[in-house]
Protein backbone atom coordinates (compact mmCIF):
# COMPACT_ATOMS: atom_id res chain seq x y z
CA UNK A 1 0.00 0.00 0.00
CA UNK A 2 1.44 3.55 -1.20
CA UNK A 3 1.47 6.38 1.50
CA UNK A 4 0.85 9.75 -0.16
CA UNK A 5 2.59 12.10 1.54
CA UNK A 6 1.21 15.46 2.83
CA UNK A 7 3.59 18.42 2.00
CA UNK A 8 3.25 21.78 4.36
CA UNK A 9 4.72 24.60 3.53
CA UNK A 10 6.74 26.37 6.11
CA UNK A 11 8.92 29.25 6.74
CA UNK A 12 12.07 29.99 8.29
CA UNK A 13 13.34 32.44 10.06
CA UNK A 14 16.93 33.89 10.52
CA UNK A 15 18.51 37.20 13.05
CA UNK A 16 21.80 37.98 11.38
CA UNK A 17 23.24 40.41 14.40
CA UNK A 18 25.10 42.96 12.30
CA UNK A 19 27.99 45.42 13.55
CA UNK A 20 25.90 48.51 12.65
CA UNK A 21 21.89 47.23 11.88
CA UNK A 22 19.76 44.08 13.19
CA UNK A 23 18.49 41.85 10.18
CA UNK A 24 15.47 39.54 9.67
CA UNK A 25 15.68 36.66 6.71
CA UNK A 26 13.03 34.56 6.00
CA UNK A 27 12.96 31.09 3.66
CA UNK A 28 9.89 29.88 2.50
CA UNK A 29 9.60 26.46 1.49
CA UNK A 30 7.52 27.14 -1.73
CA UNK A 31 10.04 29.15 -3.21
CA UNK A 32 13.03 27.60 -2.01
CA UNK A 33 15.00 31.26 -1.63
CA UNK A 34 15.48 33.77 1.09
CA UNK A 35 14.72 37.27 1.36
CA UNK A 36 14.95 40.28 3.59
CA UNK A 37 12.30 41.05 5.82
CA UNK A 38 13.22 43.52 8.42
CA UNK A 39 16.34 45.43 9.49
CA UNK A 40 16.59 47.75 11.66
CA UNK A 41 19.91 49.95 13.05
CA UNK A 42 21.29 49.23 16.51
CA UNK A 43 21.14 53.27 17.02
CA UNK A 44 17.35 53.16 15.96
CA UNK A 45 16.46 51.24 18.65
CA UNK A 46 18.08 53.02 21.69
CA UNK A 47 21.18 51.93 21.95
CA UNK A 48 24.67 54.13 22.62
CA UNK A 49 28.08 52.59 20.74
CA UNK A 50 29.14 50.62 23.24
CA UNK A 51 25.56 49.02 24.19
CA UNK A 52 25.32 48.62 20.04
CA UNK A 53 28.97 47.52 19.78
CA UNK A 54 28.53 44.30 22.87
CA UNK A 55 25.07 43.27 21.40
CA UNK A 56 26.17 42.93 17.90
CA UNK A 57 28.54 40.80 19.29
CA UNK A 58 26.11 38.67 21.16
CA UNK A 59 25.14 35.04 20.02
CA UNK A 60 21.32 34.89 19.71
CA UNK A 61 21.50 31.65 21.71
CA UNK A 62 22.28 33.58 24.51
CA UNK A 63 19.28 35.86 24.86
CA UNK A 64 15.79 34.02 26.06
CA UNK A 65 13.03 34.28 23.42
CA UNK A 66 9.51 34.04 23.93
CA UNK A 67 6.24 34.41 21.23
CA UNK A 68 3.17 35.82 21.80
CA UNK A 69 0.20 36.91 19.40
CA UNK A 70 2.45 36.57 16.51
CA UNK A 71 5.48 38.81 17.90
CA UNK A 72 8.70 37.46 19.14
CA UNK A 73 10.56 39.08 21.93
CA UNK A 74 14.31 38.40 22.71
CA UNK A 75 15.14 39.65 26.44
CA UNK A 76 18.08 41.81 27.15
CA UNK A 77 18.02 41.76 31.07
CA UNK A 78 20.91 39.20 30.97
CA UNK A 79 22.85 42.19 29.80
CA UNK A 80 21.39 44.00 32.85
CA UNK A 81 19.60 46.04 29.99
CA UNK A 82 15.52 46.09 30.90
CA UNK A 83 14.31 45.99 27.79
CA UNK A 84 12.87 43.44 25.32
CA UNK A 85 13.34 43.12 21.70
CA UNK A 86 9.94 42.83 19.72
CA UNK A 87 9.87 41.49 15.97
CA UNK A 88 6.16 41.52 14.73
CA UNK A 89 5.93 38.98 11.85
CA UNK A 90 2.80 40.71 10.53
CA UNK A 91 4.43 43.92 9.70
CA UNK A 92 7.78 42.75 10.11
CA UNK A 93 9.10 45.48 11.90
CA UNK A 94 11.40 45.10 14.88
CA UNK A 95 10.82 47.82 17.92
CA UNK A 96 12.10 47.77 21.75
CA UNK A 97 9.25 47.22 24.67
CA UNK A 98 9.79 48.36 27.83
CA UNK A 99 8.30 45.88 30.56
CA UNK A 100 6.73 47.29 33.96
CA UNK A 101 8.62 49.23 35.85
CA UNK A 102 10.57 47.61 39.09
CA UNK A 103 13.68 45.60 40.44
CA UNK A 104 13.27 43.23 37.73
CA UNK A 105 16.23 40.17 38.21
CA UNK A 106 18.64 39.40 35.26
CA UNK A 107 16.48 35.77 35.33
CA UNK A 108 14.36 37.68 32.71
CA UNK A 109 11.07 37.32 32.42
CA UNK A 110 8.56 35.20 30.20
CA UNK A 111 6.09 36.49 27.88
CA UNK A 112 2.54 34.85 27.49
CA UNK A 113 -0.83 36.04 26.32
CA UNK A 114 -2.77 36.94 29.00
CA UNK A 115 -6.43 36.79 26.70
CA UNK A 116 -8.27 39.54 24.36
CA UNK A 117 -4.90 40.60 22.89
CA UNK A 118 -3.28 41.43 26.07
CA UNK A 119 0.17 40.94 26.66
CA UNK A 120 0.89 39.10 30.52
CA UNK A 121 4.65 39.17 31.66
CA UNK A 122 6.17 37.15 34.09
CA UNK A 123 9.51 37.83 36.03
CA UNK A 124 11.46 37.61 40.00
CA UNK A 125 11.20 40.68 41.60
CA UNK A 126 13.44 41.94 44.45
CA UNK A 127 16.85 41.35 45.44
CA UNK A 128 17.17 38.12 46.51
CA UNK A 129 14.36 36.55 43.54
CA UNK A 130 12.08 35.66 45.99
CA UNK A 131 8.44 36.58 44.64
CA UNK A 132 7.28 36.29 40.97
CA UNK A 133 5.34 38.81 39.61
CA UNK A 134 2.68 38.80 36.95
CA UNK A 135 1.64 41.61 34.90
CA UNK A 136 -0.47 42.40 32.07
CA UNK A 137 -0.61 45.31 29.46
CA UNK A 138 -3.70 47.41 29.90
CA UNK A 139 -3.49 48.25 25.96
CA UNK A 140 -4.22 45.54 23.28
CA UNK A 141 -2.53 45.08 20.02
CA UNK A 142 0.00 46.96 20.23
CA UNK A 143 3.55 47.92 22.02
CA UNK A 144 2.56 47.48 25.35
CA UNK A 145 3.39 50.85 27.64
CA UNK A 146 1.11 50.75 30.59
CA UNK A 147 0.90 47.84 32.69
CA UNK A 148 -0.95 46.34 35.11
CA UNK A 149 0.44 44.00 38.43
CA UNK A 150 -2.22 41.09 38.77
CA UNK A 151 -0.47 38.94 41.38
CA UNK A 152 2.64 38.42 43.25
CA UNK A 153 3.54 34.58 44.07
CA UNK A 154 5.92 34.33 47.00
CA UNK A 155 8.50 31.55 46.40
CA UNK A 156 11.70 29.81 47.66
CA UNK A 157 15.17 30.01 46.76
CA UNK A 158 16.23 27.95 43.31
CA UNK A 159 13.27 28.84 41.58
CA UNK A 160 13.90 29.44 37.34
CA UNK A 161 11.42 29.40 34.52
CA UNK A 162 11.59 27.72 31.16
CA UNK A 163 9.85 28.49 28.06
CA UNK A 164 6.21 30.40 27.61
CA UNK A 165 4.44 27.41 29.45
CA UNK A 166 6.01 29.06 32.96
CA UNK A 167 7.18 25.57 34.09
CA UNK A 168 9.59 26.45 37.23
CA UNK A 169 12.48 24.20 38.31
CA UNK A 170 13.66 24.20 41.69
CA UNK A 171 16.43 22.91 44.03
CA UNK A 172 16.86 22.54 47.11
CA UNK A 173 20.85 22.68 47.82
CA UNK A 174 22.78 22.37 44.57
CA UNK A 175 25.75 21.38 47.10
CA UNK A 176 24.55 18.32 48.03
CA UNK A 177 25.84 15.11 45.93
CA UNK A 178 22.84 14.26 44.36
CA UNK A 179 20.52 16.75 44.88
CA UNK A 180 16.81 17.09 44.37
CA UNK A 181 15.34 18.21 41.51
CA UNK A 182 11.63 19.57 41.06
CA UNK A 183 9.67 20.87 38.62
CA UNK A 184 6.11 23.19 38.66
CA UNK A 185 3.64 24.37 36.62
CA UNK A 186 1.60 27.52 36.35
CA UNK A 187 -1.28 28.17 35.00
CA UNK A 188 -1.44 31.43 33.72
CA UNK A 189 -4.96 32.01 33.16
CA UNK A 190 -5.57 30.55 37.29
CA UNK A 191 -2.40 31.49 38.45
CA UNK A 192 -2.19 27.90 40.01
CA UNK A 193 1.13 26.65 41.30
CA UNK A 194 1.50 22.65 40.89
CA UNK A 195 4.48 20.52 41.21
CA UNK A 196 4.10 18.56 38.36
CA UNK A 197 7.39 16.41 38.35
CA UNK A 198 10.91 15.39 40.72
CA UNK A 199 13.84 13.51 40.79
CA UNK A 200 17.12 13.22 41.96
CA UNK A 201 19.94 13.68 39.64
CA UNK A 202 24.09 13.72 40.27
CA UNK A 203 24.27 15.81 37.47
CA UNK A 204 23.72 19.16 38.83
CA UNK A 205 23.87 21.11 35.85
CA UNK A 206 22.49 19.15 33.66
CA UNK A 207 19.71 20.67 31.06
CA UNK A 208 16.53 20.22 31.10
CA UNK A 209 14.20 20.03 27.96
CA UNK A 210 10.83 20.29 28.30
CA UNK A 211 8.77 18.90 25.45
CA UNK A 212 4.83 19.54 24.60
CA UNK A 213 2.24 17.77 21.49
CA UNK A 214 3.75 14.46 21.62
CA UNK A 215 2.21 11.97 18.91
CA UNK A 216 -0.60 9.79 19.81
CA UNK A 217 1.44 6.88 19.66
CA UNK A 218 4.19 8.28 22.57
CA UNK A 219 1.08 8.09 25.10
CA UNK A 220 -0.26 4.61 23.90
CA UNK A 221 -0.48 1.70 26.52
CA UNK A 222 1.80 -0.26 24.29
CA UNK A 223 4.64 2.44 24.43
CA UNK A 224 7.77 1.40 26.61
CA UNK A 225 9.03 4.58 28.01
CA UNK A 226 11.75 4.18 30.33
CA UNK A 227 13.13 7.15 32.58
Amino acid sequence: MRTKLLLVSFQVMWMAYCETKLSAFVFSSSTGQWRAAASKAWSDLALCSSESGMMSQVHPLFLRHHYAYGCFYWDWTLFWRKTLLMLDTRRMEFSIVVPPPGEWRKEGFAVVEAGEGRLGMFGFHGQPASDLTYTFAQNKGENPSQWHMEKIISLDSGYRYYGRYLLLTRTADISQENPLFEYFSIDVKTLHLQRVYSHYNRLKFAGTHIYTYFPPSFFSSDANLKW
